[in-house]
């Protein structure tokens, strides 16, 4: 299907072009075919009787149109074998009974359908008679660009296959397409204008796009070896596109700049003005050791440094004020001031465990405001900050009503103020959950820290705030099923129904078979908010027909393991930092190979269940879910191996051991690129390459290579 749907939009898989251009091909459509239907009855008639409607679009439709009436043949050619006739308003053969109008055509404008006066992503679905009309608001731009926000009529015929037919995209490609078979089909009168409920839906995925389109993009060694081959990737980021849009990522607009402004400032302005920065105890200002001086916070009560970026500022762009990646925080007496009391009284689980044993006093002076040797305590300085965003808009806003200031919630601003301080609408800012990195930024977690998670939340949107979810759980577990879809997804909702503007995930690793259902419940929430996690589930499971009941209780058992064990996850990593980077040091003792035994079992009893359907797409599934976990097993071997650190243990047994696990690791995803049940490239080979030293392995490779080659007198395969 990725070569299919490459080859529709222009995008030579064997190259790597970028999806840009757009071409109606003629040949994809059948010849015209005329169906009977009842108008009395008030409802388009699709497909009937072996017949189907015919799609009709202007006469110079726009690109999104030309995708949108392709996507629309193909799915329900897929459901019934009908493919359905695509023509032009001028060129509608007579007789024509059934007929589905895709676009901002004449018909449409007859009707009083005015695309043009559509918010962004926005359409119309009408039914008049037997006839259908799908239009939004659309320019040339590329149908499946995610900042193309001029796509409505193609957002309207995905909600056309999913209402009509119950169309469900669990992965990308083909057999994560799951289209139920029928005979007939039809869609109830409507009359709706649908504007997507979130401004703002973006999970990140950019790396592997690159990747698979730039022709320059430069693999590294461990991409090469222990990624997607390149003909792999192509087609992996191919799918991936198309799959994304299926689910409606993109926004209204481009989502409010955000980012890491002061990074690099004492370079720029330490020597001129120090005072702009962070005062330690000892009363000096700058870097410290921990900071560097990429990341030295700023002294965020100073007026002159409000004044110097209003000054700088262009009067139009929204004014980036996150702070820089590192836990600490000016201790002057202006910024103190500005501070209020911190929560009472300080939650146990916000205490990590280089803590714990200590008497309260200890752990409150910790908390206080100073950074001691271990993991992050939060400082609760939200107070000061949410007042410099505050002062740096109001200073904006002379020169621009609209002024808009952006902000991360961050590090020791994340706890919500505990004063009565309101921001309004002119400040934006991004919710990054991360009150401890052992107990409030991943899940699953122990339920007093969703609650207190939700505590924040309600806290900052008190303030009037706009607030976007961008939290970096979707990066956690490396290839392991980590499972936490009903927290997670719990989470999500709770977000939606108070305040939450859009989201911007940090970011699609890709484990489409380990962690399937929290993927696709993720993807779902973000076109469909209102749904609950059950319903969603519920569609992913009918995807495995008659084994549906043994697949969830799959996954049910790694949601429940992964719940019980959340605490061993967190005391695991204690030494290791972020967690979601670092996973696959000691992955093989978070998921042991005894843990596999009950979900072994669990897929053998999904396999022998779909055995019995004559549809090959259940058993197919079920083994793409098998796949998923053999390759868990094979990866933990690799990381026993390491067994915790960066380096091999010295020895030529370890070497040679590791050489092993690698070369099995390799001979696996080579043998099972397709259909994707995992993202080896980004998920896999970049943090693999990134946290273990992997040199030493790869020259053992290089020179079984060499060997083979002089043996058998011809260059051996070597990714």
């Amino acid at each position: 299907m990725a070569r299919t749907i490459c080859q529709f939009i222009g995008m030579k898989s064997s190259t790597g072009n970028r999806f840009s251009r757009i071409l109606f091909v003629s040949s994809l459509f059948a010849l015209p075919c005329v169906c009977k239907a009842d108008a009395a009855k008030s409802a388009a008639v699709l497909v009937a009787n072996g017949r189907g409607a015919t799609i009709i679009t202007a006469d110079n439709p726009m690109p999104v149109t030309v995708y949108a009436a392709q996507e629309l043949v193909r799915h329900v050619e897929l459901a019934t074998g009908v493919k359905l006739p695509v023509v032009t308003e001028s060129k509608v053969p007579e007789g024509v009974a059934c007929r589905i109008f895709i676009g901002p055509t004449q018909a449409a404008r007859t009707l009083g359908i005015d695309v043009a006066t559509l918010p962004p992503e926005t359409f119309v679905m009408r039914t008049v008679g037997p006839d259908l009309y799908i239009a939004g608001n659309e320019d040339k731009g590329d149908p499946l660009d995610d900042c193309n926000s001029k796509c409505g009529t193609l957002f309207g015929v995905y909600e056309l296959l999913e209402r009509a037919i119950k169309v469900h995209w669990l992965w990308p490609g083909e057999l994560g397409t799951y289209v139920p078979k029928t005979d007939r089909i039809t869609l109830a009168p409507v009359d709706e204008t649908v504007k997507p409920r979130l401004a703002y839906r973006w999970i990140l995925w950019g790396r592997v796009k690159r990747a698979a389109t730039e022709k320059e993009f430069e693999f590294t060694k461990g991409e090469k070896m222990l990624g997607f081959t390149r003909e792999g990737l192509r087609d992996y980021g191919c799918d991936l596109n198309s799959y994304m849009r299926r689910h409606r990522m993109g926004g209204l607009d481009r989502i409010p700049p955000v980012g890491h402004h002061f990074t690099g400032w004492w370079k720029k302005h330490g020597e001129a003005h120090p005072e702009w920065f962070m005062m330690h105890e000892d009363g000096t200002r700058g870097p410290s050791k921990q900071s560097g001086t990429e990341s030295v916070p700023m002294c965020v009560s100073n007026p002159e440094l409000h004044r110097f970026i209003v000054d700088n500022w262009n009067g139009k762009s929204p004014i980036r004020l996150g702070e820089v990646d590192w836990p600490d925080a000016c201790r002057c007496p202006a910024c103190r001031a500005w501070d209020t009391p911190p929560p009472d009284p300080l939650p146990d689980f916000l205490v990590s465990q280089i803590d714990r044993g200590l008497p309260k006093s200890a752990q409150w002076q910790r908390y206080r405001g100073h950074v001691l040797p271990g993991f992050y305590r939060p400082m609760c300085t939200s107070d000061r900050y949410a007042r410099f965003w505050q002062s740096v808009q109001k200073l904006a806003a002379e020169r621009n009503p609209e002024a808009l200031v952006t902000t991360y919630i961050y590090y020791n601003y994340f706890p919500a103020p505990t004063s009565d301080i309101k921001l309004g609408p002119q400040v934006y800012g991004e919710f990054v959950p991360w009150g401890n990195p052992q107990h409030t930024d991943f899940f699953p977690m122990r339920e007093e820290a969703l609650e207190w998670l939700r505590q924040q939340w309600m806290g900052w949107q008190r303030t009037g705030i706009r607030l976007c979810y961008r939290p970096n759980y979707l990066h956690d577990g490396w290839v392991m099923p980590l499972v936490d879809t009903r927290q997670s997804g719990g989470f999500f909702r709770f977000a939606v129904e108070n305040g939450m503007e859009g989201t911007r995930f940090d970011s699609l690793t890709g484990q489409w078979s380990a962690q399937g259902p929290k993927l696709y419940v993720h993807m779902r929430l973000h076109a469909k908010p209102h749904l609950t996690v059950e319903e969603i589930l519920d569609e992913y499971y009918r995807a495995f027909g008659p084994a549906a009941d043994a697949v969830r209780a799959y996954f049910d058992y790694w949601e429940r393991y992964c719940l019980d064990n959340f605490q061993k996850f967190n005391d695991l990593f204690i030494d290791h930092g972020h967690r979601w980077a670092r996973f696959q040091l000691l992955a093989h003792k978070a998921f042991p190979p005894e843990c596999f035994v009950p979900a072994t079992s669990l897929l053998e009893k999904a396999a022998s269940a779909a055995a019995q359907d004559q549809r090959p797409e259940f058993a197919l599934r079920v083994k793409f879910l098998r796949d998923g976990l053999e390759h868990a097993r094979i990866a933990n071997r690799l990381a026993v191996c390491f067994d915790g650190d960066r380096e091999l243990p010295a020895g030529p047994e370890h070497l040679a051991k590791a050489t092993a696990a690698m070369r099995e690791l390799i001979a696996f995803r080579r043998s099972h690129e397709k259909p994707y049940i995992s993202d080896y490239f980004y998920g896999g080979a970049w943090r693999e390459e990134r946290f273990w030293n992997l040199k030493p392995i790869f020259a053992a490779l290089q020179g079984e290579k060499a060997k083979a080659d002089t043996a058998q007198g011809t260059p051996q395969y070597m990714p």
